[in-house]
């Protein structure tokens, strides 16, 4: 029996592994009037693509919900408020949660007592903090038009309410499988709150059956140290608003200002090797700032490589990896918006050289008097500092930043 005991463990935990190792497929519904769908597609891609393991389809298409497109997946997604899904799809969803699948529901109830609430400020109150959807969630408040859910059914449990007793967010059990409901999800305000943001993501995972990714400090690669623990913004400093915050391993400029600002590392440099992954929401804009001073425009006191969503455009000296206002990279090498791009720079006294997508973009000589014949006083490349703070531009967009590594060169 102990032998036996131990066997059966080891299968078990094989067979967690293999699970584990399985992407989350999650097929996605957003449709409806009256509701920004362009808004909400964007941002519900975006923090779901976050993570490795997600596999999104998304469709506007209420009819792409049949027992077809559903085979292999995990989680479907529906956001509809108003919208009518018809006598075969709701079969259909019914019949692939009873099977143990997992359903979401958006700023959308299948019940018929549920109606669009007023716009307002709405104070989100935990009432099950236990409960692991409500993982590190705390009391929040947003701006959104919350539905109105009515009563709850006695069978499902409420996570959290409104201080006036409104039911916004609950879950049940139907069969072998999990469903999740929210009334909120109205606003761009709420979509991008993060505690939002995280009952989103505790709500797949959640469904899915499945715990919650852990956040390692990232591993750096042989001979690099790392500069983000993937935890918090320990070792780095915000120089403007505060639109920084770190979550599932990922750094994230909300870009919610006013004004601009940076994150700057808390130590100098001058020689290294750096690498970074980061992603830019559609039309953003950011930049990767080097042997930046503390004040001052970092952009001409030292240097900034563009980073913005502009993979469509030719070379030029704004694009994506440009030495920004000043050299032109080989090639535009920027990825799609919203997905990862990967980028190594060497910084070796005056030499600089920028790999981008495995793109060698520039190999140059800060003082080549080529590079620096036609340039305004305030643009020289030979009057850029020997070292400084490296820095993660906040230019008013959603960006992230991941795997940030460093490698000190003599």
């Amino acid at each position: 029996m102990r032998r036996f005991g131990v066997v059966g463990a080891v299968v078990f935990w094989l067979a967690t592994q293999v699970a584990m190792a399985t992407p989350l497929r999650v097929r996605a519904v957003v449709t409806g009037e009256g509701h920004d769908l362009f808004s909400v597609s964007a941002t519900l891609s975006w923090l779901l693509k976050r993570h490795d393991d997600v596999e999104l389809t998304l469709s506007r298409d209420a009819g792409a919900l049949n027992a077809q497109s559903l085979q292999g997946v995990h989680v479907v997604i529906l956001y509809a408020p108003g919208a009518s899904l018809g006598s075969e799809s709701e079969r259909v969803l019914s019949d692939f949660v009873q099977a143990g699948g997992g359903l979401i529901y958006i700023h959308h109830s299948p019940g018929s007592s549920f109606a669009e609430g007023l716009p307002g400020n709405v104070v989100v109150e935990v009432t099950q903090p236990s409960h692991p959807l409500m993982r590190s969630i705390p009391a929040f408040q947003v701006t959104d038009a919350p539905g109105q859910a009515g009563d709850v059914p006695a069978e499902m449990l409420v996570l959290a309410r409104q201080r006036n007793g409104q039911a916004l967010v609950w879950v049940e059990q139907k069969g072998k499988g999990r469903v999740f409901y929210t009334a909120l999800g109205h606003s761009s305000a709420c979509w991008n709150h993060p505690h939002f943001q995280q009952v989103i993501l505790n709500a797949l995972y959640w469904c899915a059956g499945r715990p919650y990714p852990s956040v390692h400090t990232p591993r750096p690669p042989r001979g690099f140290t790392s500069l983000f623990n993937g935890v918090n913004l320990e070792g780095w400093g915000e120089v403007g608003p505060p639109v920084w915050y770190a979550q599932d391993g990922v750094m994230v400029c909300t870009g919610m200002s006013e004004g601009g600002g940076w994150l700057r590392s808390n130590r100098m440099y001058r020689n290294f090797i750096l690498r970074l992954e980061y992603r830019i929401a559609p039309g953003g804009n950011s930049g990767i700032f080097l042997r930046a001073p503390h004040y001052g425009r970092s952009s001409r006191l030292a240097m900034e490589l563009q980073v913005q969503d502009d993979g469509t455009s030719p070379p030029s000296n704004t694009c994506t990896s440009a030495v920004y206002s000043v050299v032109a990279p080989r090639v535009n090498p920027a990825k799609p918006a919203g997905e990862w791009n990967r980028v190594e720079i060497t910084l070796k006294d005056r030499n600089l050289r920028v790999v981008w997508n495995g793109q060698l973009v520039h190999d140059i000589h800060l003082d080549d008097p080529a590079l620096n014949a036609n340039l305004p006083r305030t643009h020289l490349l030979y009057r850029r500092p020997n070292s400084g703070y490296i820095g993660l531009q906040n230019h008013r967009s959603l960006v992230e930043f991941r795997n940030i590594f460093i490698r000190e060169l003599q």
